[in-house]
């Protein structure tokens, strides 16, 4: 299922973070990954997988998301807007042995603009929240 919503997104490769979609509505996703254990994966830096990099995790969910309501139909491909209200608990994803879950709200949307809430935690602890601002680029292309 993921392989069809990524081909219409601009992730390739290794950059396709999320491994499953657990559910969605309308309104939400939770996703599920063990790409953060991965030592190929993209975003590592000297080896370490920084829990900012959550954000994309996010991102990432927010899209899959936009793909499967079908907002992001023949759409243009979305920007990282801007991150608000971003609390860590961890400091490595790299470092957590379960699976991550990343959960994302649709908070509002103007156009294919969107806000999301997100959440991602492994084991049931949190490790990463904040609120993404996803929206068009300058030309309507990325």
């Amino acid at each position: 299922m993921l392989d069809d919503i990524y081909a219409r997104l601009p992730h390739a490769g290794g950059m396709c973070l999320l491994e499953e979609v657990l559910e969605w509505d309308g309104q939400s996703i939770l996703c599920a990954t063990s790409s953060h254990q991965l030592p190929t994966n993209p975003l590592r830096r000297h080896g370490a997988l920084s829990a900012v990099h959550g954000v994309e995790y996010a991102a990432q969910a927010a899209a899959v998301h936009g793909v499967l309501s079908t907002a992001l139909d023949a759409g243009p491909v979305l920007l990282l807007g801007a991150i608000r209200d971003l609390e860590l608990t961890v400091s490595r994803l790299d470092q957590l042995a379960a699976p991550l879950k990343v959960a994302a709200r649709l908070d509002a949307r103007l156009g294919v603009n969107v806000i999301y809430h997100f959440e991602l935690t492994a084991a049931g602890q949190s490790c990463a929240r904040g609120r993404i601002t996803l929206m068009q680029g300058a030309g309507g292309m990325a």
